[in-house]
């Protein structure tokens, strides 16, 4: 078993120290990765939702972003329709649809969202 460094009720560290692991959606606030290459950017929260941007994070948006550091409701989502009245999203915002599992991996240049839901 590999251990879980510096374990948190929410999370924990890499046994190597390179990603953080997000054991659930419910964060007292959103925690996000900032990935950009100089030119362009985009942040990613534990929950799904970020923005993207060209140049400048605040003066050249090319998503919808808002900053509120409390609720974490803005930017763009991925939705999935498995059929008749059976939607969630991707990440675990914006539907909130209490997932089986679900993890978030932040790491340098990357975020990986896992969930299951509905088996």
């Amino acid at each position: 078993m590999i251990p879980k460094v510096l374990r948190t009720a929410l999370g924990h560290f890499s046994s190597d120290g390179r990603e953080y692991v997000i054991e659930t959606p419910h964060t007292p606030r959103p925690w996000i990765n900032v990935i950009s290459n100089g030119d362009y950017g985009f942040t990613v929260s534990q929950a799904g939702s970020g923005y993207s941007w060209r140049t400048h994070a605040q003066l050249n948006r090319i998503t919808r972003w808002e900053q509120d550091l409390i609720k974490d409701e803005w930017g763009k989502y991925i939705y999935i329709r498995e059929g008749p009245g059976q939607i969630w999203s991707a990440g675990w915002k914006p539907v909130c649809a209490e997932p089986e599992h679900y993890r978030c991996t932040h790491g340098i240049g990357y975020t990986l969202i896992e969930s299951k839901n509905r088996g």
